[in-house]
């Protein structure tokens, strides 16, 4: 009924559409105050250095859980894998609005949070790649803009329902501020909570009419026709994963064919390349994910606005969403290592000149929003340069183990900034220590052998029949 371009168009929007609900990942930053405030009316032990922890162990349940799209959809439609992810998601938030307990809370909202996400992530954005073999950074990119936009969209509808008197939290605990249990503030989060989880439902179940694989009679089987020179033929093919192009010269008796195939998920885990580009996303995202969830803090204790709080996290949200597409556009055009590198050079600035500018609104509010572009950057390029290194496949699982060096970054800054809250480090050392740490992931980037690994098998035929030469693996630049 549609062209594989319209349903190609409509797997990504949908993939947009589903980003937005798993995109309120980062929503919790806008409503930890609300939700503290409602167990801490419960429970006057619970507090904001309590509640810290949410973000962390969310990360941490999300990169567990994220070869299980790859895997699904290899064997069931990736509306499946879609649908299981939103159910426990969904499920396990709205569930939270039930409890009053902070463990049973903890269980019921980042874990399965956490877990729901890691499910679903991968699926739209590999049944994307499959469409789009030339465009794989412009794909992940839009469709992980969502992931960024959901938490500016669902912030403001948060406060409105939480807050919508613009109370100030009047109450001092551990961490900070919160609203008082006499305030209505403190009874709206489980009304927030379920009108939030009713929105996400309805995204979830546009998004599952729009998700689809390409069919496989569209993708035909990986052979490429080489009359002569097979290293050159597959130098020349722009996807080696899914361009496939077969050549047949008349009136020629031998012809010789290469069959490729992506690298198994084995052979994966034995390429040093992959824990190589791991400690290199731990290193260089640790600096992004500190200031994701800390520049409300730092700024409280310099700038004392709350109004310019608020506008600082609702545009540090819209920057994380628009530079996804930025990012994994230009590392399209002009290849991963000169993207990535020059987004960490912005990175190390910023970072080494953050102390010297807190004191000023305007550079204050640059400086984070370039922060929150590098950190986009980041989502939208390493799973483009997985693609491209280990196949759509096989690179969509190695993701799903590379992602796991964001959640040692977003534990690392929890650390620091439990060491700071601690007064065992000063805030200002924090950012030299983190822009160092970008310096390192410079130079690994530098020194990053990002050649595309295949295996080909040589079919000769000669007077009609075939005969097939030993498997050998080839390196080749992507």
């Amino acid at each position: 009924m549609f062209s594989d371009r319209t349903k190609g168009f409509l797997c990504v929007s949908g993939g947009v559409i589903m980003h937005l609900y798993l995109g309120c990942f980062y929503l919790w930053g806008n409503i930890q105050v609300y939700i503290t405030s409602y167990l801490h009316k419960h429970d006057p032990s619970v507090t904001l250095e309590d509640t810290s922890i949410v973000f962390v162990i969310q990360t941490i349940a999300q990169a567990v859980c994220m070869p299980i799209a790859p895997l699904m959809i290899q064997h069931f439609p990736p509306w499946i894998s879609c649908l299981i992810g939103g159910i426990i998601a969904i499920g396990g938030v709205f569930g939270s609005s039930f409890v009053t307990n902070f463990w049973i809370f903890i269980f019921s909202y980042p874990i399965l949070f956490g877990i729901g996400i890691g499910a679903s992530y991968m699926a739209p954005v590999i049944c994307g790649w499959e469409y789009f073999p030339k465009w794989k950074g412009a794909v992940s990119g839009v469709i992980v803009a969502g992931f960024g936009f959901g938490s500016f969209i669902f912030g403001f509808i948060s406060i409105a329902i939480a807050n919508p008197e613009g109370q100030k939290p009047d109450l001092d605990v551990d961490g900070g501020k919160i609203f008082g249990p006499e305030t209505s503030v403190a009874s709206n989060a489980p009304r927030m909570i379920r009108i939030n989880c009713a929105i996400w439902a309805c995204l979830l179940f546009i998004s599952l009419f729009m998700i689809n694989k390409k069919s496989k009679t569209s993708t035909p089987y990986t052979l490429l026709s080489t009359p002569s020179n097979h290293q050159e033929d597959i130098n020349e093919t722009e996807d080696l994963a899914l361009t496939q192009t077969m050549r047949r010269e008349s009136g020629k008796r031998e012809e010789n064919e290469i069959q490729i195939v992506e690298p198994t998920l084995c052979e994966v885990f034995k390429d040093y390349r992959l824990y190589y580009i791991w400690l290199m996303i731990l290193l260089s995202s640790s600096y992004p994910y500190f200031i994701a969830s800390n520049f409300k803090t730092y700024e409280q204790n310099y700038l004392h606005d709350d109004r310019f709080i608020t506008l600082v996290g609702s545009l540090g949200a819209v920057t994380n969403g628009l530079s996804r597409g930025f990012w994994a556009t230009l590392q399209d055009l002009f290849g991963f290592k000169i993207v990535f590198m020059c987004l960490l050079v912005l990175e190390i600035v910023v970072a080494f000149t953050f102390v010297a500018i807190h004191n000023s609104k305007a550079l204050y509010l640059i400086w984070v929003l370039i922060s929150f572009s590098t950190l986009g950057g980041h989502f939208s390029t390493i799973p483009t340069l997985c693609a491209k290194m280990f196949g759509p496949n096989t690179g969509g699982k190695a993701f799903s183990f590379v992602f796991t060096g964001f959640a040692g970054a977003t534990l690392l800054g929890w650390g620091l900034s439990k060491l700071r809250s601690q007064d065992k480090i000063k805030y200002d050392a924090l950012f030299y220590i983190l822009g160092s740490l970008g310096v390192l992931a410079l130079i690994m980037v530098f020194f990053l052998r990002d050649y595309s690994k295949v295996r080909t098998t040589t079919i000769s035929f000669k007077n009609g029949k075939k005969f097939y030469a030993n498997d050998e693996i080839k390196e080749l630049l992507s």
